[in-house]
């Protein structure tokens, strides 16, 4: 095995390969299956540094109705070939990160509901649901 870094052109061709496979099978049910892309890296990297149970405390915890602007990302070369090729983005995992810091430190469920490329940074539409219900 090589000691070696992967490119960044390289995993952004593969995980572009992988979107659009994926999106050509599923179109826009694709979003439903890819909330828990980055939930190994959140428990190892994100978790530990979560204290406080603040929302915008923990977004800037994961660096990055709320809406985030993620400028500087490492994948947004994936979203601009999908939309050059007719999809839609719909993963993102720095959002995909906060929805499982907000999860995890609120015990309220929250889901990505909207990404668009704007004035070359994502535009992330994260809903936020009420506090789930306490059986009793």
């Amino acid at each position: 095995m090589s000691d070696k870094a992967i490119s960044q052109d390289y995993a952004n061709d593969v995980i572009f390969e992988l979107e659009k496979a994926f999106w050509d099978e599923r179109g826009k049910g694709a979003r439903f299956r890819v909330t828990t892309v980055g939930r190994s890296f959140f428990q190892a990297e994100c978790l530990p540094r979560l204290q406080s149970t603040e929302i915008f405390d923990m977004i800037a915890a994961v660096e990055g109705v709320l809406r985030i602007r993620i400028a500087g990302c490492a994948h947004r070369a994936v979203e601009d070939r999908l939309v050059a090729q007719g999809s839609m983005p719909f993963t993102c995992v720095p959002a995909n990160l906060i929805v499982l810091a907000i999860e995890e430190k609120l015990d309220r469920p929250a889901e990505l509901a909207e990404i668009k490329l704007e004035d070359g940074a994502c535009q992330l539409l994260i809903v936020l649901f009420d506090k789930r219900p306490v059986l009793e």
